[in-house]
């Protein structure tokens, strides 16, 4: 059996778009701070493709959500420990394909999306013997690039970035925009950031707290590195 790790970003969309024949079900895992945008995408265009496809979609929650973990115990994800990463996206993808029937004889193929051009963040060893891992895109040499003509090719709109809209491999930019069309949501990332006990210390983007954005700067001031979890395994 093989299922497709979903991300719902470029990498896997394209994936799932262009290879629905090579899995048989679709994992996606629900931090509960998925961005807006992407939990549209996915109920819009992804869920209904899969159902016209007969692929079979699993979403996977932890019991709390990621941001109430945060504020019960007063920590926020920070780039140096990726225990977000782990708890809230491998481990309940894992328990999943247990659920599945992946045992040590008989495992069960994740697909991750991770394009030819970061090749180098492609794992291709799992710490468990029921899980084996492919790479569709790095072995047919498809670029980030090349995931969206695919996209557009099949007709879709190229989704958003993914990852928790609270994600620290997001730019201060995306924080400025998101302070802008949704502030009510911005204030609950601020209040979730400055009820961490390392508040002062560590922050969700380097060294400055992120009510530190002013209404007075442009956009322009926080073009930054941007990452995100289009890989469905959140960059592992």
């Amino acid at each position: 059996m093989k299922v497709l790790n979903m991300g719902a970003g470029v990498q896997t969309t394209a994936i799932l778009l262009e290879f629905p024949k090579s899995f048989d079900a679709v994992i996606f895992a629900d931090t509960g701070a998925e961005q807006k945008e992407t939990y549209y995408y996915i109920d819009k265009y992804l869920k209904p493709f899969c159902a016209e496809n007969d692929i079979t979609w699993y979403t996977v929650k932890p019991k709390v959500t990621l941001e109430q973990h945060c504020l019960d115990k007063k920590i926020i994800p920070i780039p140096t420990r990726r225990w977000c990463t782990a708890d809230f996206k491998v481990k309940p993808i894992k328990r999943k394909l247990r659920e599945l029937g992946a045992t040590a004889k008989n495992p069960i193929t994740s697909i991750i999306g991770i394009s030819i051009d970061e090749a180098h963040r492609a794992n291709f060893h799992t710490d468990v013997k029921y899980q084996l891992m492919e790479y569709p895109l790095v072995d047919k040499k498809i670029t980030r690039a090349q995931c969206h003509e695919i996209i557009k090719k099949h007709g879709f709109p190229s989704p958003p970035k993914s990852g928790c809209d609270f994600c620290m491999f997001f730019s201060r930019k995306h924080f400025r925009e998101l302070s802008q069309k949704d502030p009510k949501r911005f204030a609950e990332i601020v209040a979730m950031e400055k009820n961490s006990y390392s508040y002062g210390k560590y922050y969700l983007k380097g060294q400055y707290p992120l009510d530190s954005i002013s209404g007075n700067q442009s956009l322009e001031d926080f073009n930054e590195y941007e990452d995100s979890c289009d890989s469905g395994h959140c960059m592992t």
